[in-house]
């Protein structure tokens, strides 16, 4: 017989009472609420909608994400994304979107809001039209 706080073959002990918990997910599967994981989320949820809203317009261009600016292609707001016209990309910043100073109220929802205000800037930038002009009557309840 093992005594309460004896370990069986090795095995870690919670307080000396029964092995150790893991998550849910485990130690092999990604965090899904990762700040990685929600902004590529958020961000793809955008741009899936904005291709199948343009698709004509949309088709072979490249929208990805990096941690970082690398300081390539243009834009009006270059610490945000990057347009890259000849390459038929857009590349969106994850982290100076996700810290961003400046919302209203700081919550998830509106994280999210300003994540597809980003991409939604983006290719309006990339196609040379203003957000009114792209998505008519979408913005008149503001």
């Amino acid at each position: 017989m093992m005594s309460r706080g004896a370990r069986a073959q090795g095995q870690p002990t919670r307080h000396g009472r029964r092995p150790i918990r893991s998550s849910l997910t485990g130690p092999a599967l990604a965090n899904p609420a990762s700040r990685v994981a929600r902004f590529e989320t958020d961000a793809r949820g955008v741009v899936e909608f904005l291709q199948h809203t343009f698709p004509d317009e949309l088709r072979g261009v490249q929208i990805g994400f990096q941690t970082v600016p690398s300081g390539q292609g243009d834009s009006a707001q270059p610490m945000l994304y990057s347009i890259d016209r000849s390459a038929r990309s857009i590349m969106l910043y994850r982290m100076p979107i996700q810290r961003a100073r400046g919302l209203h109220v700081n919550d998830d929802e509106h994280r999210r809001y300003f994540i597809e205000h980003c991409v939604y800037r983006a290719v309006c930038e990339y196609l040379g039209h203003e957000p009114w002009e792209l998505l008519p009557g979408r913005f008149d309840h503001f």
